[in-house]
């Protein structure tokens, strides 16, 4: 019988195009250039894109900027800019590559992130060479290296000259520092009076977002074309969450008759959300609109009631609208009356026990029809439950209130032992992402539905949120065993965040079976010190031991360790010569490592300044021998030290 064999360089030249998007332009170069005039030609036109430098060495990166994208500057179609790993390497970029346009014909999307303020403002100058693009995202929000830089910045000021400049843009993302200003040479009015109508925008997604933004965006048709909306609301006028804002002037339809999509993470009010948005809900236009974040409520509180929430749901005759409302809460002194009366309302109206309670609000509709007859409340206790604050609750600084939260106590029998104590997110064998958190891990029934998960095929990333444990004598035994099911059926995790105290990292670093399975999976490991005094010295030996179970080498390229404790305890040059040596030597393959002190005001000190001890540190290393010539580069700040093998 005759077999016909197929060879690779038999593939018809389609073939190699597509093969060739899934591989590094490094790589494909590397392996292809000059190997025959066939694949020379195919080269030639291969469109090429400049990848996220997360898992590139600093010398790759550079590389990249300054003599691969020179030579092929005319087949980019994406670029990705960074200085978060790459300290000066977009000066680099900017010094050894032209920036007119006529040199980027295929250029198509770009990403800026983490770079100083003087960088972006030459990026952005005149836009040529981002002239034609579709596609740009903008990242210098809080916790970046860089963002100190942005104080004086502010949406108003960032988003409306872009989308003047950029004209052919489809989509933008932005995330921004976006804090109080004072305007010397414009007012927000000014600056939205000097607006164009943008005829190509179908995506806008904005973190950290005024609301007076949002308005002045969508209320005078500056955005036709806006398909899809996503933005994080702040609101400096109204920063204390218990204030609700007042209403603003509803968005009239004709001004975004495209809009279908509309997500909106808010802190204060929800109200005026559903009032702006009501307009296009009466024209059955929407096919997607979910809240999240956090409310607080108070005696005054404006939050729609169940009767107010169905009348603007049935305003729309569409039969695939998705509607959802997620939002933790808690109550200032005096107002728990208030949030439980409300729990109760929307808990009777849909049927579902779970759909008001614990600290959260989670609506969905059309799966609640508020079609139910009452239920009784035969589960609700009169006992006060802990406020669960919810997925998120990172709010930033400038989100800080005036009035302290009650925080309620916590039946511990019930707390610990009752399945139905807390109910989450279905699970989703897709996901991504997966957030874990306290009451997760106390869930029996959650721990059933994790096992009966053989594979969680894409999940690449795992954050574990500190919470105050049931009691003081909790044992973390239980929740690493689940902790590790998770990872163990996870061929695609490659990041986990923890944040959590110094007992459960070194519960972490005891789990020889976990520690083994992270080792040969993790390339990002970041560890949070939360309520706990900690040294990098105790970090150090949390994690070298936790990766030392393995046989093999682990495969870490990325670690991140913030520590709490007060400098005065435990910093001094040889601490951080002996710790950050040690942690060199147990991870072969690292890339970046970076060191987070926090309280940032005791850092300020110059005897403990990281900016002061960082070269001392330096210098010492290349004396002894822990590290050699030209092996690294760092960059340091009073608090943080950023490292690059």
């Amino acid at each position: 019988m005759n077999q016909h064999r197929t060879h690779f360089e038999d593939l018809p030249n389609e073939l190699f195009g597509i093969i060739f998007e899934y591989l590094a332009p490094h790589d494909l170069l590397h392996g292809f250039k000059k190997l025959n005039r066939r694949f020379q030609s195919i080269l030639i036109q291969q469109p090429l894109s400049l990848p996220n430098n997360r898992s590139m060495s600093y010398k790759l990166y550079c590389n990249y900027l300054t003599k691969i994208i020179p030579r092929y500057i005319s087949q980019i179609v994406y670029l990705h800019l960074s200085e978060r790993r790459a300290p000066h390497a977009v000066q680099q970029f900017i010094d050894n590559v032209p920036l007119d346009s006529q040199f980027w014909p295929a250029l198509k999307a770009v990403t800026i992130e983490d770079v100083p303020r003087d960088v972006l403002e030459t990026l952005l100058a005149d836009c040529s060479f981002l002239a034609n693009i579709q596609s740009l995202t903008l990242d210098s929000g809080f916790q970046l290296y860089h963002c100190d830089e942005y104080n004086e910045c502010d949406d108003f000021g960032a988003v409306i000259p872009i989308l003047n400049s950029l004209p052919e843009l489809r989509s933008l993302y932005l995330r921004i520092v976006n804090r109080p200003v004072i305007y010397v040479n414009s007012t927000p009015n000014e600056l939205s009076s000097r607006m164009d109508i943008h005829q190509h925008l179908q995506i806008l997604s904005i973190n950290d977002c005024s609301r007076e933004l949002l308005v002045e965006l969508l209320n005078n048709g500056y955005l036709p074309q806006l398909r899809q909306l996503h933005v994080s609301i702040t609101s400096h006028k109204h920063s204390d969450m218990s204030i609700d804002p007042p209403n603003p002037i509803p968005l009239k339809q004709v001004f975004a008759p495209e809009l279908r999509q509309v997500n909106i993470k808010l802190f204060t009010g929800v109200t005026w959300v559903l009032t702006f948005f009501e307009d296009l809900q009466r024209h059955s236009q929407l096919d997607c609109f979910n809240l999240s974040g956090h409310v607080r409520f108070t005696n005054n509180s404006s939050f729609p009631r169940v009767a107010a929430l169905q009348r603007w749901l049935t305003l729309t005759k569409s039969n695939i609208f998705q509607f959802r409302m997620k939002l933790s809460a808690d109550y200032n002194l005096g107002a728990q009356s208030v949030l439980e009366d409300i729990c109760v309302e929307y808990r009777r109206a849909t049927g579902d026990e779970y759909s008001a309670g614990y600290g959260n609000i989670d609506i969905r509709y059309p799966e609640m029809s508020f079609s139910y007859p009452p239920v009784k409340d035969e589960n609700i206790s009169n006992e006060p439950v802990v406020m669960n604050e919810g997925e998120d609750n990172s709010t930033s600084s400038d989100n800080n209130i005036s009035d302290e939260p009650v925080v309620m106590d916590v039946d511990e029998s019930n707390s610990t032992t009752s399945d139905e104590w807390f109910r989450g997110e279905p699970l989703d064998e897709n996901i991504k992402e997966m957030e874990l958190s306290e009451c997760d891990y106390v869930n029996n029934g959650l721990f059933k539905e994790l096992q009966e998960i053989p594979c969680w095929h894409r999940l690449q990333r795992i954050t574990i949120d500190y919470e105050v444990p049931m009691n003081e004598n909790y044992v973390f035994g239980k929740k690493l065993t689940r902790l590790a099911h998770v990872v163990q059926c996870s061929p695609q995790l490659r990041e986990l965040y923890i944040e959590q105290n110094l007992q459960y990292g070194r519960a972490l670093a005891s789990n020889t079976e976990l520690g083994i399975l992270l080792a040969c999976k993790l390339e990002v490991f970041c560890y949070t010190v939360s309520h706990d005094t900690s040294s990098l010295g105790d970090l150090a030996q949390i994690v070298d031991t936790l990766f030392s179970h393995s046989s093999s080498p682990p495969c870490l390229k990325e670690l991140i360790l913030k520590v709490d404790g007060h400098p005065s305890t435990w910093l001094s040059t040889k601490h951080l010569v002996r710790w950050i040596a040690k942690l060199f030597k147990r991870f072969p393959v690292l890339i970046h490592f970076t060191l987070n002190c926090q309280p940032r005001e005791a850092y300020e000190d110059n005897e403990y300044s990281l900016s002061k001890l960082a070269p001392k540190w330096f210098g010492v290393s290349l004396l002894s021998r822990r590290i050699r010539p030209g092996q690294i580069e760092y960059r340091h700040k009073p608090h943080s030290l950023d490292i690059w093998l």
